[in-house]
């Protein structure tokens, strides 16, 4: 007797921590999505405001969610959490704070169809400042600056390393893990988990890349990124995202001994740079002192990769800042 194919299943991981005003309009805009995934994970990472309460009452009962409360461990480790318990063929991280656009699972389910042995669906994103912050009478002085997650192509790629080398050239490779939908073997053969530090994505995603074969990139829109003060990223930052920095060159230098190839050994250079100019802007740009330990990392990088960028930035953050916004917006024109 022949099996009938199974429909590979897809788990989505929604760590929550301190959403209240948010968490129930994402979970909602995953749960009404046309196509539904196998499973929702949600993760309360030790919220202290009520949004795990919140989400025991509005999906306890849900047929397709599970809830797990955890003691606060960060980002990354409610993410592992959520893996470990996870069932599904395909991994999804969700942000709790952040808005899914209809589509996105159809399409995902679309293009496995087509490409059965995918390992990586790579969508597009746009970012919308907070209205709900913004009508609590947030700080209306803060300007907030929207970013743009395109990709500005349709393409299929025979290997994860490929995908890293094109959107890295077209400055399209986006690290935030919300941006990918990915095969959970690669994590089970790998041991493909999140690191406790800030700035977690830019040390895993690069290292999901490198082990994953055949790759789909859409510049279609699928997720919406919610702009709150406050936030992780938006919040005032310590030595601890300097940290998220350096361990995210550990992992890049760690790939780039396993690859005699020049575009590669290239562009993983260029995001090692571009980590030590995050380094240095939190040393300088929010006059952070180092411990011995991350200062010894950061000398011991900049002497192994420096640059005319990383000179302007030692010697005048400010004025690199500026030089490097008004290339990129020519460079923007050009285009």
């Amino acid at each position: 007797m022949i099996e009938e194919p199974t429909t590979p299943k897809l788990s989505i991981i929604i760590p929550v921590y301190n959403v209240l005003d948010y968490v129930q309009e994402a979970v909602d805009s995953i749960l009404t999505q046309s196509v539904q995934p196998w499973e929702v994970i949600i993760v309360d990472d030790g919220s202290t405001d009520g949004s795990g309460d919140l989400v025991e009452t509005l999906y306890g009962s849900h047929p397709l969610v599970k809830i797990i409360h955890t003691a606060n461990g960060g980002l990354g480790e409610a993410r592992n959490t959520g893996t470990r318990a996870a069932t599904g063929d395909y991994i999804y991280y969700f942000d709790s704070d952040d808005v899914s656009v209809d589509g996105l699972i159809k399409r995902f389910y679309e293009t496995l169809e087509q490409h059965p042995d995918m390992d990586i669906f790579a969508f597009s994103a746009e970012s919308f400042e907070d209205p709900i912050a913004k009508s609590k009478g947030g700080d209306q002085s803060q300007q907030v600056r929207l970013i743009s997650y395109r990709r500005r192509m349709e393409r299929i790629f025979a290997s994860g390393e490929q995908a890293f080398n094109t959107l890295s050239e077209t400055n399209a490779f986006i690290p935030n893990a919300w941006l990918y939908i990915y095969a959970r073997r690669l994590q089970t053969q790998h041991q493909l988990f999140f690191l406790p530090i800030i700035h977690e994505d830019e040390e895993f995603t690069p290292r999901l890349f490198f082990v994953a074969a055949k790759t789909c990139v859409t510049d279609s829109v699928y997720f919406q990124r919610r702009i709150r003060i406050g936030s992780i990223m938006q919040s005032s930052r310590s030595e601890k995202n300097a940290i998220g920095y350096l361990r995210a060159c550990d992992a890049l230098e760690g790939l780039m001994q396993r690859t005699s190839d020049k575009e590669t050994r290239k562009n993983l250079c260029a995001r090692i740079v571009k980590n030590i100019l995050n380094v240095i802007g939190v040393a300088k740009g929010s006059e952070v002192k180092f411990s011995a330990k991350s200062q010894s990392e950061l000398d011991t990088l900049t002497s192994r990769y420096r640059n005319l960028d990383i000179t302007l930035a030692e010697n005048n953050y400010f004025a690199w800042r500026v030089f490097n916004f008004a290339l990129k917006r020519l460079k923007l024109r050009a285009s």
